[in-house]
């Protein structure tokens, strides 16, 4: 039985229970949405579209194996996104209902797509040093695919994508050496894709999009807190300098990468944000598991290193529980 069937049936069960419709009604209705066997149906055809899919890609991998050429790649990718594209949209006016076949299968042409981007722009230009701009185009398209397309994995991409390319200006990664000019950009942008979550700007594009703000205020809130947690491990440098006596730079970050997670502690609260609270709390403690290793992992013994590591957690989550009990 397929979700939505599954999904009409147990409304249908709870209508009668609460005598919103009679028996005879229930019965009338419950026949088109029969819970005495699975439907095979959906799993079949995902099985079978991606069967396709993947044979197709095989097969053209087999023929650009014997003739490799630039224009062939070109066409290769082309063929791959807009297939995708294409059996997207039958699923659609099919009404075929495979929500994660489809999402994938999105994911998977955006992917495509960008890449045939970047093998067109080869071809036509023969530069390789345009990444940076072709990659901004890629993550604007992307951004056009998740709110045309409603793709949610798309749309993390793009994020992602958004976040990397100016924090590493311009995904200007040849030799990594992060520097304090990066970490801010990491910050800043990080900031603004969270402050688009808790904000109204996606709701007011219609109910539609009201997931969308979820994704913005996760994706900002985890990417601001693992730079923050990067830097109060590493500090400027290419290497930790997490256990070197009495760093001024380490302290700095860890009370900011602290101030940070209060300040949106405080943000999930009032706005009643379950994710937000979670996120917060949960990096506050991480952050306090790296101080504690900082401060006291080369001063004492494994063994009771650990044991206080252990009975603290424990009493965290004590704590953490009793909390919400009594809420």
């Amino acid at each position: 039985m397929g979700s939505k069937n599954r999904y009409l049936l147990k409304e249908l069960k709870k209508w009668n229970k609460d005598n919103i419709i009679t028996d005879e009604q229930f019965e009338i209705l419950s026949k088109r949405y029969k819970d005495d066997y699975i439907d095979w149906q959906p799993i079949i055809k995902a099985i079978m579209i991606m069967g396709i899919v993947m044979v197709s890609i095989g097969f053209i991998a087999f023929i650009s194996f014997y003739i490799f050429s630039i224009y062939f790649i070109a066409f290769l990718f082309t063929v791959l996104f807009l297939s995708g594209f294409i059996i997207d949209e039958i699923l659609k006016r099919k009404y075929i209902y495979l929500p994660k076949t489809s999402s994938a299968i999105i994911t998977l042409s955006s992917i495509f797509l960008s890449a045939d981007i970047f093998t067109i722009s080869y071809i036509i230009t023969h530069n390789k040093n345009n990444f940076i701009l072709l990659s901004l185009i890629s993550i604007i398209i992307f951004f056009l695919i998740a709110y045309i397309k409603r793709n949610y994995a798309v749309l993390s991409i793009s994020i992602i994508g958004l976040i990397t390319w100016y924090g590493f200006e311009g995904f200007d990664i040849s030799g990594i050496d992060l520097t304090l000019n990066n970490y801010i950009r990491f910050i800043t942008t990080s900031i603004l894709i969270f402050l688009i979550g808790i904000t109204d700007i996606n709701k007011k594009l219609g109910s539609k999009y009201y997931n969308f703000s979820i994704i913005y205020y996760t994706v900002g809130i985890l990417y601001l807190n693992i730079i923050l947690g990067i830097m109060s491990v590493f500090g400027n440098n290419t290497y930790p300098i997490i256990f070197e006596y009495r760093s001024m730079e380490l302290l700095i970050y860890s009370v900011l990468f602290l101030l940070s997670n209060i300040i949106t502690l405080i943000i999930g609260c009032k706005l009643k944000i379950s994710p937000i609270v979670k996120y917060s709390i949960f990096f506050i403690i991480i952050n306090m598991y790296i101080r504690y290793f900082e401060y006291f992992y080369l001063k004492m013994n494994t063994w009771i290193f650990f044991i206080i590591l252990g009975i603290s957690t424990i009493l965290i989550g004590i704590i953490i529980e009793r909390i919400i009990k009594y809420k």
